[in-house]
């Protein structure tokens, strides 16, 4: 790869980390059933570099779009920043290795087991920092039914993102 290539790619990977983090602090505010529980926007474009460009631009872009975040909102390292990039960073693994070894999955199928394991690695940040007595099994069931339709909705817009670009 030559240096335009690089340096290319390298802007790309910086602008849409800057855009996943955008919508991450975008969904911040908005009220949820649970602290843990919300659409996950930023997986869209997590979902979107995987696809696009590799494996590990998704997984570095969850990595930093919630370092990035959590800075601007003034929770980096607290533990809603850790409870986010567990979630984020988990999702971003279990979609690269679903995309990677069964490349022929739907982006919806991806992205819900991405929004699941996203969740329950969210719930275990959770129990582990704040709430050891905190119900597990029972949350876990929720976390599922949300987890489904909220993976369906990223999978479409990443699927129409993918189709537009």
């Amino acid at each position: 790869m030559d240096n335009k290539k690089k340096i290319r790619q390298i802007t790309l990977i910086a602008i849409l980390t800057a855009c996943a983090a955008g919508l991450q602090m975008l969904e911040s505010p908005l009220p949820r059933i649970l602290p843990w529980l919300k659409l996950g926007l930023a997986n869209v474009i997590t979902l979107y570099a995987i696809i696009r460009l590799s494996v590990f631009s998704g997984i570095f872009i969850a990595f930093f779009r919630t370092c990035l975040a959590a800075i601007i909102l003034g929770s980096f390292l607290s533990p809603i920043h850790i409870i986010s990039f567990s979630g984020a960073v988990m999702a971003a693994i279990v979609m690269s290795l679903i995309y990677h070894f069964l490349p022929k999955t739907s982006v919806c199928i991806i992205s819900i087991f991405g929004a699941i394991s996203s969740n329950i690695s969210q719930l275990l940040a959770v129990q582990i920092l704040l709430a050891s007595n905190l119900t597990f099994w029972l949350h876990l069931a929720m976390i599922i039914w949300v987890g489904i339709p909220a993976g369906l909705i990223v999978g479409k817009i990443t699927f129409e993102l993918l189709r537009r670009t």
